[in-house]
């Protein structure tokens, strides 16, 4: 089954709606998501790159397009109270709610959610404690998001992204299913019909293949 990496990080109001629009943009075909949250400061630093919100006018639109595309979606969307603001605590937690480092859809909608509905402070620990001590109690084990090993996935995720050649967020990468395949990014909620194109041509492939 086809497989892809779904790279994101939770200050992006993008990769909130991309998050959503994934499952709807690719309904109807096989495939699966690993979640793989990272720290986009990191990211953009290592590209060389301007965080994209440094210039106002670019920001202003930014927010303007991300809640219109958010409305297309029907899905609720508030800016946080405070913006830019510190995605690391939200992005260990995600991978402490899983022993392996992989987040589940489950754990990365409720944490998007409440960064991206509701307008809150979201650096508030006080709220980020109340949102993980309601995750915790439906999952069957967790690990503390502080503790040196998610530190370092975090680390090793952001490493992994590099070697998939992306540079922002949200980036989907579809990885090959045979030996010596290319992995193939698809960048923004813009990218995401590409990749259902992509899917569709892979299945047709498999079929032709075995008729």
């Amino acid at each position: 089954m086809p497989t892809i990496h779904f790279y994101f990080d939770f200050v992006s109001p993008y990769a909130y709606v991309a998050f959503h629009a994934l499952p709807r943009t690719l309904a109807g075909l096989p495939y699966q998501v690993v979640h793989r949250p990272l720290v986009l400061g990191a990211l953009l630093k290592a590209h060389g790159t301007p965080v994209p919100v440094s210039l106002p006018p670019k920001r202003d639109w930014l927010f303007r397009h991300a809640s219109w595309l958010a409305r297309e979606q029907g899905l609720d969307f508030a800016l946080p109270a405070v913006h830019p603001f510190n995605s690391i605590p939200w992005l260990r937690m995600a991978l402490a709610a899983s022993p392996q480092g992989e987040p589940g859809r489950h754990v990365c909608e409720t944490l998007f959610n409440a960064i991206w509905q509701g307008g809150r402070d979201v650096d508030d620990a006080a709220l980020r404690d109340a949102v993980w001590q309601e995750l915790v109690r439906e999952l069957p084990a967790v690990r503390d998001p502080a503790e040196a090993a998610v530190k370092e996935e975090l680390f090793a995720i952001g490493e992994a992204a590099l070697q998939h050649g992306v540079f922002g967020v949200p980036s989907c990468v579809l990885l090959p299913e045979e030996e010596g395949g290319a992995p193939e990014l698809f960048w923004g909620v813009e990218g995401l019909p590409m990749l259902r194109e992509a899917l569709l041509a892979r299945t047709a492939a498999v079929e032709a293949s075995e008729a």
